[in-house]
């Protein structure tokens, strides 16, 4: 049976499946119904200084948009939108640290790790909830600088009104890390140009891990009324968003390797995503917008998809899994040529490669289609768009069947 235990900067965490900072993890009896799934650990809601974001949540609004981008009205399908307006946790810091404490013991009873959120206002009051939250006795903090909610609200300066500014993120970072003894994350915005620039910043200010990334800012408005939905821009992720979040995981790995720790969220729906996080580079993967819509038994079937997949695919650790993928990922220049090949038994005949081969390679045949190889660049449109199964295959070709060698810039 694999070990699905993960060292996340030096604290264990029984696997890798973390119940994101949002409405499941609002309070205490929504982390211990977290933590009742077997998930390896819970991300508090976050704990505020800001009285305006602790308001909004009790104002919170939020929709399941389908492919075109309409509420969905009863079937979510897998590549939905979650498109919300929210805020931080309700309560004042100083009634929100006993939710804290109340679950951090129903979590060391279940083997589980808590991890703080925080989320101010001014620099000093990163440093007071940073200690209020380490006093409580978590063993992670994760800073949000990505919160899309505040970028929304006039003059509230956090989440990401801070991850946007590079200078005041890693002051705030360096702040913290100083006046507290447990390990620093930051969760960041993706509404950046460089988070691989920003990371290796963040590390330089004391940052132990970044969370990649939270959600970005949308407008989405209702043609049948000509308004928007839930009045106005809101907060936009959900699983379509997992290439983007991945592509910045592939390349802070790339960048930085062991020297910080990832966290991997915006994306991740089922347990093959989170092979995927941990394949590009993440040491942990946070869930969210897959709980908010199918609930908290959504979070145990994904443990033990997790769990089956390594069992048959014979991986005995999570490290065995980590970064495989970004390792091997090659430059454009590295890539091998490629051709098409039509299986002639069995292509149905359908033309639908035709249509998509812009460079002339695929041919109409009297009975099936055929590859111009002089033509063909190996792109695979027509591999995509082909609906009989084996009549289409890509293939590695040699120079000695006529094709040039890439040669590495």
């Amino acid at each position: 049976m694999a070990n699905l235990e993960v060292n996340f900067c030096g604290v264990r965490i029984k696997n890798p499946l973390v119940a994101a900072s949002a409405e499941p993890t609002l309070n205490a009896n929504n982390m211990k119904k977290c933590i009742d799934t077997g998930v390896g650990g819970v991300i508090a809601k976050t704990m505020t200084d800001s009285p305006e974001m602790r308001e909004l949540t009790t104002r919170a609004k939020w929709r399941f948009l389908n492919q075109r981008h309409e509420v969905c009205h009863g079937k979510v399908p897998r590549g939905f939108s979650l498109y919300s307006r929210s805020g931080l946790a309700i309560e004042p810091p100083e009634v929100f640290v006993k939710e804290i404490r109340e679950t951090l013991k129903y979590a060391h009873d279940n083997d589980a790790v808590v991890i703080g959120s925080i989320g101010s206002i001014e620099l000093d009051g990163w440093v007071t909830l940073g200690k209020q939250m380490e006093d409580a006795g978590v063993p992670l903090i994760e800073l949000n600088f990505g919160c899309p909610h505040p970028k929304l609200m006039p003059g509230v300066r956090t989440g990401m009104n801070v991850g946007q500014d590079f200078d005041y993120a890693c002051e705030i970072t360096q702040a913290v890390t100083e006046a507290v003894g447990v390990p620093i994350m930051i969760k960041v915005t993706p509404q950046v140009t460089d988070l691989v620039e920003f990371s290796g910043r963040l590390k330089d200010a004391g940052a132990a891990a970044v969370t990649l990334t939270n959600r970005f800012i949308g407008f989405v408005p209702d043609i049948e009324t000509g308004k928007p939905l839930i009045y106005g821009q809101a907060g936009v992720g959900g699983p379509w968003t997992k290439p983007l979040t991945l592509r910045w995981i592939n390349e802070v790995r790339k960048a930085y390797g062991g020297e910080i720790f990832i966290a991997g969220t915006n994306g991740a729906y089922d347990w093959r995503d989170i092979v995927m996080f941990i394949m590009s580079g993440a040491h942990i993967v946070e869930m969210c917008s897959a709980v908010m819509c199918y609930g908290y038994s959504w979070l145990k079937k994904q443990v033990e998809g997790l769990e089956n997949f390594m069992d048959e695919k014979g991986y005995k650790t999570i490290d065995a899994m980590l970064g495989i993928a970004s390792d091997a990922a090659m430059a454009y220049c590295d890539m091998p040529a490629e051709k098409a090949r039509v299986i002639e038994e069995n292509c149905i005949n359908c033309k639908m490669c035709l249509k998509a081969c812009f460079s002339d390679a695929m041919q109409d045949g009297e009975k099936h289609t055929w590859v111009n190889t002089e033509n063909c660049v190996g792109c695979g449109g027509c591999y995509s768009v082909c609906p009989a199964e084996g009549a289409i295959e890509i293939e590695v070709v040699s120079e000695s069947e006529g094709c040039e060698p890439m040669v590495q810039q």
